[in-house]
C-alpha cells in the first residue's frame, strides 16, 4: 500500500461537510511504521472489516439509501447533520460527479486522521474507479475513509474525486 500525491478535487466542502463536519487531514504514517502495528491504545483499522464497510458505502451510494449512508458515519457527523441536511449534501455531491452507477474497488492506504482539537485516528482509505452519470469509469473515483468509532468501525468521510490533470496514478487504472 502506497500513498498518492495528487493535486485532487476533493469535490470542495463535500470533503468538509460529507466527510465528518470538517474534512480532517490525513496524515501518512511514517515510512518507518507499519499500518499493522500502529501501537496497543490505537490499534490499526482491520483491513478486511473496514472494506466490508467501505463496500457498504459505495453500495449504498450508487443505490442513493441516503438514509443508510448516514447510519455508516461516525458519531460527530451524525450528531451533526440530519437526514434533510445529509440528502442536500449527496445532491451536491451528485450534481457536481453524476450519480455513481458502477464501482470497482482499486486500492486501499493505511495511515491516519488527525485534526485540530486532538481529533488522531488510525485510518483505512479505499479507492474505487467509478462510472457516474457524468463521467466514464477510470476519470473519476470513490473514496471512503473508515475509522474506529464507539467500539467498531464507521466512515470518517467519503467523497467522489478526480484528477485534474487527467492523468491518474498507474495503481488505480
Amino acid at each position: 500500500m502506497g500513498r498518492i500525491r495528487t493535486n485532487i478535487l476533493l469535490f470542495g466542502t463535500l470533503s468538509a461537510a460529507m466527510v465528518g463536519c470538517v474534512k480532517q487531514p490525513v496524515a501518512p504514517l511514517p515510512s518507518s511504521v507499519n499500518a499493522d502495528s500502529i501501537s496497543e491504545d490505537q490499534p490499526p483499522v482491520d483491513g478486511e472489516k473496514a472494506r466490508v464497510i467501505s463496500d457498504l458505502i459505495v453500495d449504498d451510494l450508487i443505490h442513493d439509501r441516503r438514509h443508510k449512508l448516514r447510519e455508516r458515519m461516525e458519531k460527530g457527523f451524525r450528531e451533526y447533520y440530519d437526514e434533510e441536511s445529509m440528502g442536500t449534501i449527496v445532491d451536491l455531491m451528485f450534481d457536481t460527479y453524476g450519480k455513481p452507477l458502477e464501482a470497482e474497488y482499486k486500492i486501499d492506504e493505511g495511515g491516519w486522521k488527525t485534526a485540530l482539537g486532538g481529533y488522531s485516528k488510525p485510518m483505512r482509505k479505499f479507492w474505487y474507479a467509478a462510472r457516474t452519470t457524468k463521467h466514464k469509469k477510470g476519470t473519476h473515483f470513490i473514496t471512503v475513509e473508515i475509522v474506529p468509532d464507539e467500539g467498531g468501525l464507521a466512515s470518517s468521510g467519503y467523497a467522489i474525486v478526480t484528477f485534474p490533470l487527467g492523468v491518474v496514478p498507474d495503481n488505480l487504472k
